[in-house]
Parts: C-alpha cells; structure tokens; sequence
C-alpha cells in the first residue's frame, strides 16, 4: 500500500465518479436544517439558513400566538400551521389543509414532525385550548404528504388522541436518532398531573407513555397556556404554570418516554409564560408577563446548580405601568440554529412590535449573556422592518436545535480538519487546543481554522473564547480515523499471470469501490490482460485511499542444458526460468532414457542437479514433462499447461 502524492490526484479525480455513481455518504457533520425557516407574528418569515437571519415581509396570516414550521434538510420552508390550518414553502394552504382541530390561540398550538418511515410525509399535531363548553377537541395529529402533489395534500385529518389537555406540546427525537417522542400535558382535576409522550415511528404511533408526576394543572384556565420545552439534547423538560407562579424542571427518558424528577420553583412568579434552554443545555430561560401592570421579566436560571430553580439571575425587566408604548410584553422564547435565543415581543390587545429580543451569547452566565447587546453595544434586538412580532414564535422538536457551539469536518488521516464556531458574537479572541503537538496548524482564522492532525486517534479539542476579560471554554472530542487499508498485490507492485488465465484482484471490504480502467464499483476486479490497475475504496468512516498494482504476464520455459559443474548458480540445476508466484499447482518428472524416472517435484523452486539417489548420472540427454495450473478467478476457470522436451546434462 502506497500514499503518495499521486494518491491525493487519484482521489480528486475518482472521488467525485464513486460520489455519482453510488451515492456515497458524507460523513462530515450536518447541522440540522429542519428549524431553518420561521413564520410568525404579523408577516414575519425570518431566515437562519445563511450566517445571519435575514427578515423579509409575507402575506398576512393569522398566527397570533402558537405556531409550527418545519422546512427540509436544505433548510427550505416546507409547512408551517396555526393549528387550525397549514400552508406550504410558497406560503399557500395545501390541499385540504383547512378544519385542522387546533386552536391558533393555544399557547403552543402544534407541533410538526418528520414521518420516520416516509420523507415525503409529515405529522401535524395539533392543540386544542380545553375550555369548556366551546373549546374540547383536544390532541389530534394529521398528516401531509408531498408524494402526489409537490405542493402538498392533507392525506389523514384529525386522529383523536387525548382530551382534557393543556396548552404545551414539545418533541425530541428517540434515543435511537430515528423516532420522535411527542410530549404533550393534561389539564383539569382528571388528567392535569399526566405527561403524554407518543412515539412516532415507521409505522405510526407504536407507543404512549403516560407520567403520572410534577405540579398539577387544574384550576385557573391561565394555567394551561404558557410554555413547555425540552432541552436540545432531550434530556430536561420544563414547563410554566401561568396563573400559580410555578416553574417545573423535569427529567426526560428518551429511550422510555418517562418524565421523572420535579423540581418546582419555591418562589411564586408572576405569570411566567416564555421557556427555552441554552443550547449547551445547562441554562434555563423563562420570560414572565404579567396581565395587569405590572413588572416584566427575563430571567436565567443554573441548571448546574444544586438547586436549579433557586436565585435566578435578573436578565432584564421593566416597568409596564411606567413605559406606555415605549417598550413591550415578553412574549415566547425561541432558540435559534445560530445558537442565540430569541423573544418574542408584543403589546397589550396583541398588537405588534417590529423587532424582537436576543440572548446573543445564551451559554454564558448572567448579564454576560448579552441581551441585546453587541459589543457592549445595546440594541433593540433584531429588526423586523415592516413585519410584527406577536405573543409566539415558531415550535420546533428541540432535537433540530441540538446543534454544538463548534463542528468540525473532514476527519480521515492526513485531511486539513476545519473547525468553525457556531456563534461568534461577542467574541473578542479565541484560543484553540487540538491536543495534537505534532499536528499542522494550516489555517489560524480565530473563528474557522483548519489543522492537519499527525497521526489517527482520539483528541479532545477545546476551544477559549475571550469578552471583556472573561475566558468561556467548549471542549468535545474528535476523532480522527485511519485510512482503510489496501495491498491488491499482497506486498508486491507486481502480480503475474499465465497467458490465456486471469487473476482476481481484492480491494478488501470496505463501502465504495472504484477501479480503474473500467469504472467498476464492485470489491472484486478479475484482470485477464497486462496492465496497471488501481482502486480507490471509501469505508463507513468516508476515508478514502488508492492502491495500484501491475499485472504482467509470466513466460515460463525451461533450459535445454545444464551443468552441476558451471560457475553460474543458475545453469547448476534443471528447472522452470521465470516467476512461478503464478502457479496454483506445479509439477516436474524427468526420466532416463530407459523410462527410469529420476526426478520429480511439486516445488518450483526446486531443481534437479543431476544425481539420482545421491550418485551423478552420465552426461547426456534425458526426458522431461511438467504440467501447472493457472489460479481460478471470476473471469476465468483455472488453465492447465503440459510441456514436454529433453534436457542435456553437460559435464
């Protein structure tokens, strides 16, 4: 096996073939696109598919407080809904998306999940506020499919699953990265102290974990609005009830679908409503408006600490009675896929603000969060223009978020590894540690360098960020795989063959192939001409690398002399001249002239000196016959060759 710098042009030009051909995977981290695109408010569509959102204006639609979007893995819009109807990418209702049983003022109206077993289907589903006598209709989950019409139909409607419920519905994906847990709470002397958690698979809904536990939900109807949200890697769930002043953090199993380990905070809040977690699942958000005239809140909670829930700290507030319309309500809180949080603002009798707030540096504890501040410049947060922000902002399942504060590509023996930062606001230098003192360091951009680690293995590589003096570390490991392994001619440049035979050439087992001449994609290559052959093999890691070997024919013959007695070893012996490494069976007879076999031998390397049963015998001449076989591959069965001749003995 070689690595050269041939190999490095073998692989640009191949690479791209086996790519076309097979469909060959990347695996280079993605980020999820799913929550790329958000609807919102008074024709807001904001767009996180690029570095920075951009804003621009859509038709008007009513989505006044909860609302759903989803777009595809290339973060174009696909759905969004309010619970009571569903529009498509073009920003149209899709065939029969209309009379969906949710309601567009429960706090989170819906929820859009990917169907497992089919990508060109989605679950819709949807939340009912449960206020009685008008409003009952509960949880129920639709479904749209993109199969027959690009632009989407309505193909199940309105599946009934529970009744009594609050207003809270989340997701995240299962423990195994393929279902989807759908969590969802009841309300009322009944149903109010049940967790819901359906599991979504290939088939459907194949199971319902209820969790008979935490802070009941019954009495006031304000109870059943407000947030609930699981953190980004699914583990934490948490949730608010309004009117009683309660925040509950709980446990989440994303293998089982139990929600386990309450925590209530032990001070009453006046009407929390807005829940999100830092994307490094460690801080908890909760926004709090209260009805009357009262005080707003933002406030961040320590989720490391011994008692999360305990002396949150004071990210921002104001007056409401004091302010008229200078400022706003708070609203929902959203994390975004730049890894900053957002929060929605709004004023009394739901009318718009044209720009919302942001928790630029989330991960970071206290004021050092930066809420609308930029270096250490204070803002408005981000404008919307002539767009409205409104009480909600877009659901997502949480797992669309889980998105690390650095990735890293390209990670087989000898690439240039690129590093880049998630979210770079706020940021005044970085310090890069890739546990590799041997390694290259190709590139030293503080936000997206790129090093070329020594050898294959495990490295934990960490990352300092520095603002206003204060040093703020991200570590995760990274590894680095070793090139799949190849030798086609078993230690050797050169494999050889008999003419009119063939050899069967093995690339080992690995994911892709690609041969050269020829294009084959197939593990096996049987050779039955002269030539040079190669192969560049891609394994499950995405590591690639090129072997190349000559296949040349072996011509065979033997001497018509010899003598024990020259100074040349090589006329000392009678046997096959040539290389004999393409032989599958050899075989050598030589007999007087009376028929008196002498010698024989299946080795090809053994000759016959001239004695036989340690005597020399006479000069002179003497009979030979060898057969061999050729090697059986694919492309040919084995050949058999008979020689016959005479041979002189010289003294």
């Amino acid at each position: 096996m070689r690595f050269s710098t041939y190999l490095l042009v073998v692989l640009y030009l191949a690479v791209p073939l086996i790519t076309s051909a097979q469909q060959e995977n990347d695996c280079n981290y993605r980020r999820p696109h799913q929550a790329d695109q958000w609807v919102f408010g008074n024709m807001t569509h904001l767009d996180f598919s690029q570095d920075d959102p951009s804003v621009s204006v859509t038709s008007s639609f009513p989505l006044l407080n909860g609302v759903s979007t989803i777009s595809d893995e290339n973060g174009d819009l696909l759905l969004f809904t309010n619970g009571l109807k569903v529009w498509n990418g073009n920003f149209q209702l899709v065939e029969y998306g209309t009379g969906l049983k949710g309601n567009s003022f429960a706090t989170q109206s819906s929820l859009i999940v990917p169907d497992p077993g089919n990508e060109n289907q989605y679950y819709i589903f949807t939340v009912d506020i449960y206020l009685l006598p008008v409003f009952n209709k509960g949880i129920n989950y639709s479904k749209v499919s993109f199969k027959q019409n690009s632009s989407g139909t309505v193909v199940v409607k309105n599946n009934h699953l529970a009744s009594k419920n609050s207003q809270k519905i989340t997701g995240t994906k299962h423990a195994n990265g393929h279902d989807y847990w759908v969590i969802t709470h009841g309300f009322g002397a009944e149903q109010g102290g049940n967790f819901d958690a359906w599991l979504v698979g290939d088939t459907g809904i194949i199971e319902h974990r209820q969790s008979h536990i935490g802070y009941k939900h019954e009495g006031d109807d304000n109870n059943s609005a407000g947030y609930m949200k699981l953190s980004p890697n699914g583990k934490k769930l948490a949730l608010v009830v309004p009117a009683d002043g309660i925040i509950e953090l709980l446990d989440f199993n994303t293998e089982t679908g139990e929600v386990s380990q309450p925590v209530n905070s032990p001070d009453h809040y006046d009407y929390p409503f807005g829940v999100e977690f830092s994307p490094d699942n460690e801080k908890l958000y909760i926004s709090c408006s209260p009805i009357g005239n009262a005080t707003n809140y933002l406030y961040q909670f320590d989720l490391l600490s011994a008692n999360p829930l305990d002396n949150p700290t004071i990210i921002d507030q104001f007056d409401v009675s004091s302010i008229g319309l200078n400022d706003s309500l708070m609203g929902a809180l959203q994390l975004g896929v730049d890894g900053k949080i957002y929060l929605s603002k709004f004023r009394r009798g739901l009318l718009g603000k044209h720009y919302i707030g942001i928790v630029n540096n989330p991960d970071r504890a206290g004021l050092a969060c930066n809420y609308n501040e930029i270096d250490n410049i204070s803002n408005n947060g981000l404008s919307l223009g002539a767009a409205e922000s409104l009480i909600g902002l877009p659901n997502f399942v949480s797992s669309f978020l889980d998105i690390p504060h650095f990735t890293f590509y390209n990670q087989c023996h000898h690439d240039t590894t690129e590093f880049r930062i998630t979210n770079t606001t706020n940021i005044d230098a970085t310090d890069w540690d890739y546990d590799n003192p041997g390694g290259d360091l190709v590139n030293n951009d503080p936000f997206d360098p790129t090093f070329v680690f020594s050898d294959p293995g495990d490295y934990t590589v960490e990352l300092t960020e520095t603002f206003n003096g204060t040093n703020y570390s991200y570590a995760y490991p990274v590894r680095i795989h070793a090139l799949p392994y190849i030798d086609l001619g078993n230690g050797s440049d050169t494999i050889y063959i008999l003419p009119n035979s063939s050899v069967r050439l093995d690339a080992g087992d690995y994911d892709f192939y690609f041969w050269q001449p020829g294009g084959s994609t197939d593990r096996y290559l049987d050779v039955t001409e002269e030539g040079l052959y190669s192969v560049v093999v891609t394994d499950s890691n995405c590591c690639s690398n090129y072997d190349e070997v000559y296949v040349i024919y072996s011509n065979l013959f033997f001497p018509n002399a010899f003598s024990p007695d020259s100074p040349l070893s090589i006329n000392r012996e009678f046997k096959v001249i040539g290389v004999t490494g393409a032989l599958a069976e050899y075989y050598l007879i030589i007999y007087n002239r009376w028929g008196q076999k002498l010698f024989e031998t299946s080795d090809p390397e053994e000759g016959w000196n001239g004695t036989y049963k340690g005597e020399h015998v006479p000069a002179g001449s003497y009979i030979w016959m060898s057969t061999f076989k050729s090697f059986e591959s694919g492309a040919k069965e084995s050949i058999e060759v008979i020689k016959r001749g005479t041979v002189t003995l010289v003294k």
